[in-house]
């Protein structure tokens, strides 16, 4: 645990609840409108996978700074878990369709704000060495 940053991990788990939460609901046709309307507000669907995921990717090497395993954090392998159960659960549900396209860019937008906040990190430990 002295890896972990609590407050990262706090917010990571609020936004985890909070997504997973707007995908259940549109699911269930609970408040599916205004899971729509957020879509159309940014942008469509896609807009908001990637948006979301990015931001997950982000709360997840903040969370935890050393790489455990295929040079991620384990946060980010268990939201990447979570992503793909919850877009491939979708293939069941029949208000519901699994796209090819959504599992790619929640992928690419997890590893990518995954990545990006590594690259400013180490950008900033260098930094730091040469002051």
């Amino acid at each position: 645990m002295a890896n972990v940053s609590k407050v990262p991990l706090s917010i990571l788990v609020v936004f985890v609840v909070i997504f997973g939460s707007a995908s259940v609901l549109k699911s269930a046709d609970i408040l599916g409108d205004q899971v729509r309307e957020a879509e159309i507000m940014i942008g469509g669907a896609i807009y908001l996978h990637l948006c979301g995921s990015f931001f997950l990717g982000i709360l997840c090497r903040l969370t935890s700074k050393s790489n455990r395993c295929f040079g991620l954090p384990l946060p980010t392998l268990f939201v990447l878990m979570l992503l793909v159960a919850d877009e491939s659960l979708q293939s069941l549900i029949p208000s519901r369709q699994f796209s090819w396209l959504d599992m790619t860019v929640n992928v690419f937008g997890l590893l990518s704000g995954t990545f990006f906040c590594s690259a400013i990190a180490t950008v900033h430990s260098k930094t730091k060495a040469f002051r």
